[in-house]
């Protein structure tokens, strides 16, 4: 065994307004590949406005999910509705590198889509650096209706409602 525990001890939960110190610190345990790989960019620290996001979601239009280890946050996936579209909404998620390639993104990603079809979401879109290969084996095991690969990002879509 690889020294982590199994992951049926995980706990699978909507973020609530006192996660915030946990999700910084879970981003702060990040790999900066795995930041680039989530934000697009190197952010050693989670700007003030990303933070808010993150944590203050209203469960309608915006919704977070985290997966714990304990007390601590190893996962964090979230969908926001679309302002000009709102049955369609942005799906992304982060594992913190020691847990990934376990099927925790997998997990949340279904989680996610099915809490946003229950919200009258029916297509889920994402976007992925084309070099993530993990990223991109994520979103092609959903069997995304639609595949764009626009340079640097390939872009996914799901239909939910199918």
């Amino acid at each position: 065994m690889n020294g982590r525990p199994p992951f049926a001890e995980l706990v699978l939960r909507p973020v609530t307004p006192e996660d915030l110190d946990a999700l910084v610190a879970t981003h702060r345990r990040l790999s900066p590949e795995t930041v680039y790989r989530r934000f697009f960019t190197l952010t050693p620290d989670l700007a003030p406005l990303v933070r808010r996001h993150l944590a203050l979601v209203d469960h309608e239009d915006h919704e977070a999910l985290v997966v714990l280890d304990g007390d601590r946050i190893v996962a964090v996936a979230q969908w926001d509705r679309a302002r000009e579209h709102a049955g369609r909404a942005e799906v992304a998620v982060v594992v913190e590198d020691d847990w990934q390639h376990r099927g925790l993104g997998t997990a949340l990603v279904r989680a996610l889509a099915g809490d946003a079809h229950r919200h009258g979401v029916d297509v889920l879109t994402a976007g992925v650096l084309s070099d993530n290969r993990a990223g991109l084996g994520l979103a092609a095991r959903q069997r995304p209706v639609q595949v764009t690969l626009d340079g640097p990002e390939t872009s996914f879509r799901w239909d939910l409602a199918s």
